[in-house]
């Protein structure tokens, strides 16, 4: 008898924990699109430019918090950025001089724009790295700077959807 009354509670909570949810963070229900123009690249860094903004609106599109859209005039927000730069810096030496090992830094200034109320949500520069050996060629490097570029998406897609 015990055991007929709770089965059906158990696959309840079993079929309840598997319902999708989905986090806004601080956004107002009103905010519900955003437009991402082709960021600027002053970095000269060869295919970056088309593919940092279009992992910005693929991440977007994942995290189905905002609809991105093309026309700036119709949302809510606008996300635009500037990729400063893509340096090079020695992070390890041997003592014979040889470079073991070099980090690529990719800085990127970010503005977001609320259309709604005609002021900045947040604006600020992001900067990551990728680590490449002192042996790595073209192939390594561009993986270096892939490694930072998506850990900086994340933290465009998290500024915007928690409003920092």
């Amino acid at each position: 008898m015990v055991l007929s009354l709770l089965f059906p509670a158990l696959i309840l909570m079993i079929v309840s924990g598997c319902v999708k949810y989905s986090f806004r963070g601080a956004l107002p229900s009103s905010i519900k699109t955003i437009a991402i123009p082709l960021f600027e690249d002053r970095s000269n860094w060869i295919g970056l430019q088309d593919k940092m903004t279009n992992d910005v609106i693929n991440a977007f599109i994942e995290d189905n918090s905002l609809q991105v859209i093309e026309n700036e005039d119709d949302s809510d927000l606008v996300l635009r950025a500037t990729i400063n730069s893509v340096s090079q810096q020695l992070s390890s030496v041997a003592g014979d001089e040889t470079v073991l090992e070099e980090k690529y830094v990719v800085s990127v200034k970010v503005e977001c724009y609320n259309r709604q109320t005609d002021k900045l949500l947040w604006n600020g520069t992001i900067s990551d790295f990728g680590i490449v050996p002192g042996t790595g060629g073209q192939a390594e490097q561009d993986e270096a700077v892939n490694e930072a570029t998506e850990r900086i998406v994340a933290e465009i897609l998290n500024r915007t959807v928690a409003a920092w």
